[in-house]
């Protein structure tokens, strides 16, 4: 009997049992318990005018339809982020400088999805993660007050635009919310302000985020802009915070430009920690007036500086593309989204894809996905097992997940969903009893 003789099966017996889709708890007696799942992956789904949440055990073969075992959400245009523990799924919506009412999601013991609550975050997102117990937003340029609720005035007598509001989202406590702004005025001891990229939790009550350096927002600037001109594009900025947002030391070097991957007003973290415990800070050297190519530097593991022997000329091994995001897999391999020009835009096409070993500092473009001239999207991956699982979609195809082996850079394709126009993200959710 062969793998996929042998799924069906397994499928057609669980429907018997529970005689419901999997978004539904089965009939608990005496007579019926119920074990403990493993967990399952949780992909997020778009189709013409909707939203959906598929559970699936398998990414590998078998595929599926947007027409069965769904869950339609009320609202589209969710990021999607997953947390390991506490494993959670929470969705953040962005829509356009309003409050937006994002939700989570955990697996109960017999792998049905329970929805751990709805929040509100009045606040615009630019940056997010996990830390701790929560999952956390952040956006930049925002005006702070005093403790009497009095705007803070700059020098010119103008309203400040330093501070930075994060939202901390408490996974065990009902995604309850609590909203916290801090101050960024001279952070660095150059009197410019910050916006942080990226929620890199260390482990020890601290947690990581790279400073995107600059002079105040101009006044007149539109489109939700968080930085103002960059003075200082051939230098790296990494803060430590605790849990009460008190700055704990930051990282600071010459050797390459700002942490940070931007598009319009999104920061993406190029931040990532290896399996030992060792931080890599990535720069994609997103501004133009930057000398320094797109290159990492590293943090070793309990270290309050930088590594001064490790450094790794990324761009040179790429042949002169730079990149805009970065994902960790294993080990010490990592994802990286190129541009596709050398030239580089914040809005230009990036659709290339290559795997970087940080301890041998060597590159190699993956192969067995499409050309990337052929990507017409692509969806948060999820690294699992030592492999990376990409959605990619594709002209003339359904939405695939693209298994990686790092290793060799080399993809396979797994499931597709038919009728979907996008899987937006992919995650693992195990039961933990949040």
């Amino acid at each position: 009997m062969n793998t996929k003789t042998i799924f069906k099966k397994t499928l057609l017996v669980a429907f018997i049992t529970c005689n419901t889709l999997i978004f539904n708890s089965c009939e608990n007696n005496e007579n019926n318990v119920k074990p403990k799942t493993t967990g399952s992956f949780f992909l997020s789904v778009s189709g013409e005018s909707s939203e959906y949440i598929i559970q699936t055990d398998n990414l590998e073969t078998g595929d599926l339809s947007i027409a069965n075992n769904n869950k339609t959400l009320e609202m589209s245009g969710y990021t999607w982020i997953f947390n390991n523990n506490p494993s959670a799924a929470i969705g953040l919506i962005y829509q356009q400088g309003n409050p937006g009412i994002g939700l989570g999601y955990a697996v109960k013991q017999d792998g049905t999805l329970q929805e751990l609550g709805q929040f509100q975050i009045s606040s615009r997102f630019t940056s997010y993660g996990f830390f701790d117990k929560y999952a956390l937003t952040g956006v930049g340029g925002q005006t702070p007050v005093d403790a009497n609720g009095n705007v803070l005035i700059d020098k010119n007598g103008n309203p400040r635009t330093d501070g930075v509001t994060f939202n901390f989202i408490d996974l065990k406590n009902g995604l309850s919310l609590q909203e916290k702004t801090i101050t960024t005025l001279n952070i660095t001891g150059n009197g410019e302000q910050a916006t942080f990229s990226g929620i890199v939790d260390m482990g020890n009550g601290e947690f990581l985020t790279g400073l995107v350096v600059s002079q105040p927002i101009d006044s007149s600037a539109t489109g939700g802009a968080s930085s103002g001109t960059i003075t200082y594009p051939d230098s790296v900025w990494v803060a430590t915070f605790d849990a009460n947002l008190n700055l704990k030391r930051i990282y600071r070097d010459d050797r390459i430009s700002y942490s940070s991957g931007r598009y319009r007003s999104q920061y993406y973290s190029q931040i990532g920690k290896s399996d030992n415990g060792d931080v890599y800070v990535f720069s994609g050297s997103f501004e133009s007036a930057t000398t320094k190519p797109c290159g990492a530097l590293k943090i070793n593991k309990n270290a309050t500086t930088f590594n001064p022997s490790y450094y790794f000329n990324i761009e040179e091994k790429t042949g002169g593309y730079r990149f805009r995001k970065v994902w960790h897999i294993t080990d010490n391999y990592f994802m990286l989204e190129l541009y596709n020009d050398l030239t580089v835009s914040g809005l230009g096409a990036a659709t290339q894809y290559g795997i970087v070993n940080m301890e041998t500092k060597t590159f190699s473009w993956i192969s067995g996905i499409p050309s990337k001239n052929k990507i017409t999207a692509t969806g948060q991956p999820l690294s699992y097992e030592g492999k990376m699982y990409f959605p990619i979609v594709a002209e003339n195809a359904n939405p695939t997940i693209y298994i990686i082996e790092p290793a060799n850079a080399l993809a396979i394709k797994g499931i597709n969903i038919s009728g979907a126009t996008s899987i937006n993200a992919v995650g693992r959710l195990i039961y933990n009893n949040i």
